[in-house]
């Protein structure tokens, strides 16, 4: 059943040795429910910042390089049918989009980590249904049957307060029972996340003048300025009363790989594939973040 939902998947260039296999599994997760499935390529270079070399992860002509090869990814799984549209940040205006979404007391197009937040401006920009989910481009989801974006859409209506919905954050612990059926706090991760763009509009812009003050201090004193775009909502939302409900109980989950080395490439298929039939290893289990060194053990154990 095709619900009112556009499905946003980010991507940059670090994400250039998995994309295809990431990307492939989370639309192939919403073609048969989403009217349409958009990349958004994060082509813009961040400003400058101490946290990280960002020298580094500029370097050209390499940047340059990875970019082209990105998109021509994103060019094939659009000719293969996975996704609609393919779209660029530098296609946008970020002084246009600064204004609107935080009256321009963060003119930046990226975190003082490196991580976008004109990117997903643009998904809200760009999206025309009234729900909106948006993946970051290396997530790792379990879905086996139904969608999990039209639970959530039958949360969203149900509930007011509910701005959000996203899925279970990691894959559970079979032997804990939960009774709850959802969960909902008041922290919107940009990881994975549903929206209710038709509640979402009414609480733009964003950043408030009290926060945008305290920004503005922050950005003086070279403080963890800009801020991550998740904490730019969660200061918004919070105030409005709005949630994000995570779904317990119900059958899908996400995990996240932080650490993307040559060892994650080589058991990515395996991973996915382990995932899609709902496997993984026990101590998995309650933790969000993809531990290579178990799924490996997980592996060789099964092999043998």
């Amino acid at each position: 059943m095709q619900a009112d939902l556009t499905v946003v998947i980010n991507i940059a260039a670090g994400d250039i040795t998995y994309a295809d296999l990431t990307v492939t599994s989370l639309a192939k997760a919403h073609r048969k429910c989403a009217k349409e499935i958009i990349l958004i390529v994060d082509d813009t270079k961040a400003q400058f910042s101490d946290f990280y070399d960002h020298q580094k992860r500029y370097h050209e002509p390499e940047f340059s390089q990875k970019i082209q090869k990105i998109k021509a990814i994103t060019q094939q799984l659009k000719q293969d049918g996975l996704v609609d549209k393919v779209i660029n940040t530098s296609d946008f205006s970020a002084r246009n989009l600064s204004k609107k979404y935080s009256k321009n007391f963060v003119k930046a197009t990226h975190d003082f980590r490196g991580a976008p937040i004109i990117a997903y401006l643009v998904g809200f920009e760009i999206c025309t249904t009234q729900y909106l989910v948006r993946y970051d481009g290396d997530m790792l989801l379990y879905q086996p049957n139904t969608d999990w974006a039209l639970k959530g859409i039958e949360l969203l209506k149900k509930y007011p307060d509910c701005i959000a919905v996203s899925p279970q954050p990691s894959p559970p612990n079979q032997n804990q029972k939960n009774d709850l059926n959802f969960d909902p706090t008041y922290w919107f991760s940009t990881r994975c996340t549903l929206f209710d763009q038709f509640k979402l509009i009414n609480t733009i812009p964003f950043i408030q003048v009290k926060y945008g003050i305290e920004l503005l201090l922050r950005k003086w004193l070279n403080k963890t300025y800009p801020p991550a775009f998740e904490t730019i909502l969660f200061q918004r939302l919070k105030k409005l009363n709005f949630k994000n409900y995570y779904l317990v109980n119900y059958d899908c989950w996400l995990l996240h790989p932080e650490n993307k080395n040559e060892l994650f490439i080589n058991l990515l298929p395996e991973i996915l594939s382990a995932i899609e039939k709902g496997n993984y290893p026990i101590e998995q289990a309650n933790q969000e973040t993809l531990a290579l060194d178990i799924w490996q053990k997980y592996f060789k154990l099964n092999a043998s």
